[in-house]
């Protein structure tokens, strides 16, 4: 079922199922096995580190050119684009950030066959809390926490988070398993 509307869209022979075992069973061309919430905060975590120091790095090419008053107010606007000058491309093109990547995950179009990456104002939508996170250099790790519990929540069928939902996308395990009728 689609979560945003309840129902699955007519046409649509992807199948999604819970784990590998699953698929067994899966009529569906081709069966897309769901993240798993361990999957998805290990790559989410490897991301933030890898995201945070590339701002860090823009940063202290600034530091010395700039005095530490504007440093500060430049702070969050630097952490937030770094977040999505990291995120929002990889996503965009490859359809996974090198976290995802080391943890054989791939963020996709609902209701595709799982070759399609998401747009660019989805993935926009979908990468944009991750800039956000960033930014809040005080409070990060507060919001952090709670972006965490949030994934670990029961979220459905489909295991999105209301960003997938909002951007139209699912984070499966990849490669596919494709059926061969």
């Amino acid at each position: 079922m689609d979560p945003l509307r309840g129902t699955r869209p007519d046409g649509a022979l992807v199948e999604y199922v819970a784990d590998p075992d699953a698929a067994a069973g899966a009529t569906g061309t081709p069966v897309l096995v769901l993240a798993s919430r361990g999957r998805r905060i290990a790559a989410r975590l490897v991301d933030t580190v890898i995201a945070s120091v590339f701002a860090f790095l823009g940063f202290a090419a600034v530091v010395e050119s700039t005095d530490g008053a504007v440093l500060v107010l430049l702070m969050p606007v630097g952490f937030m684009a770094g977040g999505l000058f990291y995120c929002v491309p990889m996503v965009h093109w490859w359809g996974a950030t090198v976290g995802k990547r080391i943890f054989g995950l791939r963020v996709v179009r609902l209701w595709s066959d799982g070759k399609l990456p998401p747009s660019w104002r989805d993935t926009f939508i979908r990468e944009f809390d991750r800039g956000g996170f960033l930014a809040l250099p005080v409070l990060n790790i507060l919001v952090g926490a709670i972006l965490l519990a949030q994934m670990l929540k029961d979220r459905a069928p489909y295991h999105v988070s209301q960003f997938d939902r909002a951007a139209r996308t699912v984070v499966v395990r990849w490669p596919a398993i494709a059926r061969v009728e």
